[in-house]
């Protein structure tokens, strides 16, 4: 059930909810027709996975739990996210998404919210795990913000050591790929230009799950078919607008398996990053720059 839901000013829509709170339990699928278009707009060819459903899309159905129970996510900033898979997903196969609230903290720019969301299949079996947080964050010049002056601020996250990087992809992001992508979201930060200018970006948004599917994508560039099982995490470092260019970079282990992933704008600079779990100690052994 739904608790403690807190309004946002002006609005009838519920903007959080209290840690611990659930959302309803509901029944998901997708099949062909939804996955195919979501993966050429995210720059990824839907023969990669032969039948399988793609991992990252999952990170969708866990925004229409948000705005099935009635919240407002417009302004929604992701900052990382988890994907644990335990057992491949077949495309078209039937699972249902239970979440919750794991943590809601006031921050400086607004409320940073902690979620849980877990696939289950027919026997009841847990076989896809993802952790998302993100910030509700203020409008510049907002009269009544969420955050406050006196609030912690987001800290600053290193990026991952510079060495060993090999481009693996390119990509131009365009607006309609955006839209298609994004289109049963609600988040207007993805649409809205003038609504975008009010949280300080120069354009709308493309959504972080687009970069996470487009990483996930370089885990099956050694053998060409996806993992049955891993556990990424994946963290979104800058914004990717809806009109960018972006390449795709992966550092490899001895056998030449994708250990890391990492998008990077026209500048170089690096706007979302994935480790593998195994490695990840490894990799922050090898230092990071800010």
């Amino acid at each position: 059930m739904l608790t403690e839901a807190t309004a946002k000013p002006g609005s009838d829509g519920a903007r959080w909810l209290a840690p611990g709170a659930t959302f309803a339990e509901r029944g998901i699928s997708h099949d062909a027709a939804y996955q195919e278009p979501r993966l050429r707009a995210a720059g990824v060819a839907p023969a990669r996975y032969q039948g399988a459903s793609e991992a990252g899309l999952f990170g969708l159905d866990c925004f229409d739990c948000m705005t099935h129970a009635g919240l407002d996510i417009d302004g929604y900033v992701f900052l990382s996210q988890s994907y644990r898979q335990v057992a491949p997903v077949a495309l078209g196969e039937a699972l249902r998404i239970s979440g919750h609230v794991r943590h809601r903290q006031t921050m400086r720019r607004g409320v940073l919210v902690d979620e849980i969301y877990r696939f289950i299949d027919a026997n009841g079996r847990v076989v896809l795990e993802s952790e998302l947080t993100g910030l509700l964050a203020d409008a510049i010049g907002a009269s009544a913000p969420f955050g406050r002056a006196d609030a912690p601020a987001l800290p600053r996250r290193q990026e991952l050591s510079r060495q060993g990087w090999e481009l693996l992809a390119e990509k131009q992001v365009t607006p309609e790929d955006v839209r298609v992508f994004s289109q049963d979201i609600g988040n207007e930060i993805h649409f809205d230009a003038d609504f975008a200018a009010r949280y300080g970006f120069q354009a709308p948004l493309a959504q972080g799950i687009m970069s996470a599917v487009w990483l996930l994508s370089a885990l099956s560039d050694a053998t060409g078919t996806p993992p049955e099982t891993f556990h990424a995490e994946m963290r979104y470092l800058r914004p990717v607008f809806w009109d960018a260019a972006a390449t795709l970079w992966v550092r490899r282990d001895d056998s030449g398996a994708v250990i890391a992933a990492e998008s990077r704008n026209g500048e170089g600079k690096v706007t979302a990053d994935l480790v593998l779990s195994s490695p990840l100690a490894r990799l922050a052994r090898a230092g990071g720059q800010t």
